[in-house]
């Protein structure tokens, strides 16, 4: 499924511009054109749905989003492909804190750790869809408010975000409540701690979720090391720790272990990523699962 949106997304782009704007470009790189031809679609899709019920034209609606292709071999499967896209329309004649958010990977990634790997238990396969309403009060408190289409069902999202700073040391807390049509609430928080060293920075998170589809709750750590490298270039190591049970009470529990490089591959839009990683998974008895991961990200939009 993901796959075929992401070469939906793809041929949709190659017939955004006209013929004229096709042939003013015949000269730039394939990769230029496709990222244009894109980030061009969708900046006209913004302004389509800003206009809808107005009766002047939107000049400054605006998008921006991310389609990534991964993959990622591994000791007991080495078929397989992940797509993940992002799409942010941002409203200003609905609202100026209103958005419309389409992505693959809202699910996970609202739950992402930071510099966690998104590909970790990747559940996610349908296509979700969203209206996001977000109020800063300031530069330590702000909330965000959802309604939307995910999991084939309905959906609410209310979620609040703090931040400190003490001399080197970062603080965030984010307390979150989604009510599904079927599967019913959901609360969750997530906490962060970042300490800032000379030339690199430390990273510890933890998150704490509750399914009410599932008989305990869903919890995992990270601590991570983040060092740039060069100047678009950032080397991120850590260890991570899952645990859950399913509705049948069954337990998952898995440590990962990763190293990921990131580099920027092409102009300031598109990087690469390469990264290595050992896994002890309870449903593989604990047995030692290695791989890599390989990332390309193409970036558009403000």
């Amino acid at each position: 499924m993901k796959v075929i949106v992401a070469c939906i997304c793809l041929l949709a782009s190659s017939r955004a511009l006209s013929e004229e704007t096709a042939l003013a470009e015949e000269d730039l790189p394939t990769a230029d054109v496709l990222q244009d031809q894109l980030n061009t679609m969708m900046q006209g899709t913004a302004s389509w749905f800003d206009a809808i019920g107005s009766d002047r034209d939107s000049d400054e609606a605006s998008a921006k989003g991310y389609l990534q292709l991964s993959w990622l071999p591994r000791t007991a499967d080495l078929d397989d492909v992940d797509v993940n896209f992002k799409v942010s329309l941002n409203l200003p004649q609905w609202s100026e804190r209103l958005s419309l958010v389409i992505d693959n990977d809202d699910e996970e990634d609202e739950q992402l750790l930071d510099y966690e790997s998104n590909h970790i238990n990747d559940e996610q396969e349908d296509v979700n869809i969203a209206f996001q309403y977000v109020k800063q009060f300031n530069q330590q408190r702000s909330v965000k408010n959802r309604v939307g289409f995910s999991r084939s069902q309905v959906y609410l999202r209310s979620e609040m975000k703090f931040n400190w700073q003490v001399q080197q040391v970062t603080f965030s807390l984010q307390p979150r409540l989604d009510y599904f049509l079927e599967d019913g609430l959901e609360p969750s928080i997530k906490t962060t701690t970042a300490y800032q060293l000379e030339e690199s920075a430390l990273s510890l998170s933890a998150n704490w979720q509750k399914r009410q589809t599932e008989s305990n709750s869903r919890r995992k750590i990270g601590f991570y090391h983040i060092k740039p490298t060069g100047e678009d270039q950032l080397l991120v190591s850590g260890v991570q720790y899952n645990k859950s049970n399913n509705a049948d009470d069954i337990p998952h529990e898995s440590y990962f272990i990763s190293i990921r490089y990131r580099n920027l591959l092409y102009k300031s839009w598109m990087y690469f990523e390469v990264e290595p990683f050992t896994e002890f998974n309870q449903s593989n008895d604990f047995k030692t699962e290695v791989g890599i991961i390989f990332s390309l990200i193409s970036y558009y939009g403000d």
